[in-house]
């Protein structure tokens, strides 16, 4: 009874309106912190590549993901009547994901580096706690809200930086590259080309409040892809734009939907026979070489490091630790001190093998084949955004290491994508379930 009545002021105070504007608040900023804005630039000093950025201490950010965990663990209880139900359901709907973190602890076991592996699997389970938390409290269209003032802080943080000198535009190797409130242009890139695709997708929802906000978010963020000078992030700009408008494809029916299908048919075949051409045609077009600036003999190398351990990888977070690690191997081998694989895939196989690349992929797939159900047979612009999100990761998993990693934006944003996506074809699912029974009562 005492502990009932302690804790009822703070029951009481989350169902006040202040309460839900400070929770908004602390999503905004944690999103804010874990995409890598402001805190690593300013720890620093606005630092360019080849500064010696490597030796700055970013132990703080330690911090700020315990709080997040304590903070997030906090709000499931205080708003557990609210987020129950969405929560059972997240859990019950998404094996595949579930048994994926859980190999990821398993893994602890056989890691080269156990200690860093739990530490590591501890932040991945706090990261998605944090998505989940997201997911269970609001609805897909409020989470397009909300990702939409992210995007809309971060841009205008970003251009206000522009202003403040050696901070928001390059100075070392990249002079003249917009970086934003980021440490680099290929992390700055990334996020506003998803901005840009975000935007574009609430630009067509009929929940859209804000038109001219809207369309000037958008090209907000197509001037700051461009500004940032990444080759690869304009191109991935321009196909997931190509992606939005070809997914309303999937509205047609019947002769319509077969010419459509039988067209996206041809499109694969000539790609998949000509890929070699295009893609050297691709690279000259954005002036890289065929070996993507020397990631193919990084990827030559991984790959057989990968084989010694196929099935199993060497931990979670267990390879790359420069000199105490197995990426010692990696660095005597190239002459080059590599925080990672650039490509997202390789690093997850490295990591927890083939056994836990095949369950993350399972889990994407089976994502992406209940997304493709939802937005056949109830079509809106919302749920484009799941389906946007899974190209977008495999995209920039291409080039960069950010699949499946903790305390990454990218891990929160993924973990949105699952939930939400399972929630929706379980709604989808009991709609259509429920005149079924309907029937068979009256009969």
């Amino acid at each position: 009874m005492f502990i009932q009545e302690v804790a009822r002021p703070v029951f009481d105070a989350a169902k006040t309106e202040l309460f839900e504007k400070l929770e908004k608040v602390f999503i905004i900023v944690f999103l804010i912190l874990y995409s890598r804005g402001i805190v690593a630039l300013v720890l620093t000093g606005g630092a360019s590549e080849g500064d010696g950025s490597g030796d700055f201490d970013f132990g703080i950010l330690t911090l700020f993901w315990m709080a997040n965990y304590v903070i997030t663990a906090c709000l499931f209880v205080v708003k557990w009547d609210i987020v129950k139900d969405r929560l059972m359901t997240i859990i019950f709907s998404n094996y595949f994901y579930w048994i994926f973190l859980m190999f990821i602890m398993l893994s602890t076991i056989w890691s080269e580096r156990p200690d860093e592996t739990f530490r590591a699997s501890i932040g991945m389970i706090g990261t998605v706690m944090f998505g989940a938390y997201i997911v269970s409290r609001y609805k897909l269209q409020e989470q397009i809200k909300l990702l939409v003032l992210f995007f809309g802080v971060v841009i205008g943080l970003s251009v206000l930086m522009v202003f403040v000198p050696g901070y928001g535009i390059d100075h070392g190797k990249h002079a003249g590259a917009i970086r934003g409130i980021y440490t680099h242009k290929n992390i700055f890139g990334p996020i506003v080309t998803l901005s840009c695709a975000t935007f574009l997708i609430y630009l067509k929802s009929s929940f859209c409040e804000h038109k001219k906000l809207a369309y000037l978010g958008f090209l907000a963020s197509f001037a700051l892809v461009v500004g940032s000078r990444s080759s690869s992030s304009l191109l991935y700009t321009v196909l997931l734009v190509i992606l939005i408008h070809a997914v309303e494809v999937l509205r047609l029916s019947g002769k319509l939907f077969a010419w459509a299908l039988g067209g996206f048919a041809a499109l694969y075949f000539f790609v998949s026979t000509w890929w070699r051409s295009i893609f050297v045609y691709v690279l000259g077009l954005l002036g890289r070489d065929a070996t993507l600036t020397g990631r193919t003999d990084i990827w030559d190398v991984i790959i057989g490091k990968i084989q010694e351990r196929l099935w199993f990888g060497y931990g979670f977070d267990g390879f790359w630790h420069g000199i105490y690690g197995e990426s010692l191997y990696v660095r005597n081998a190239l002459r080059w001190d590599l925080p990672n694989s650039h490509n997202g895939f390789l690093d997850l196989m490295l990591g927890v093998g083939i056994i836990g690349f095949a369950l993350l992929s399972l889990a994407i797939w089976v994502t992406f084949i209940k997304n493709i159900a939802v937005l056949r047979n109830r079509y809106a612009w919302v749920y484009t955004w799941p389906l946007v999100y899974i190209f977008y990761m495999l995209m920039i998993n291409m080039s960069e290491s950010s699949l499946a990693t903790q305390n990454t934006i990218q891990a929160i944003l993924m973990t949105i994508c699952i939930a939400s996506t399972s929630l929706e074809f379980n709604d989808l699912f009991r709609e259509e379930a429920q005149p079924d029974l309907g029937s068979s009562i009256d009969v």
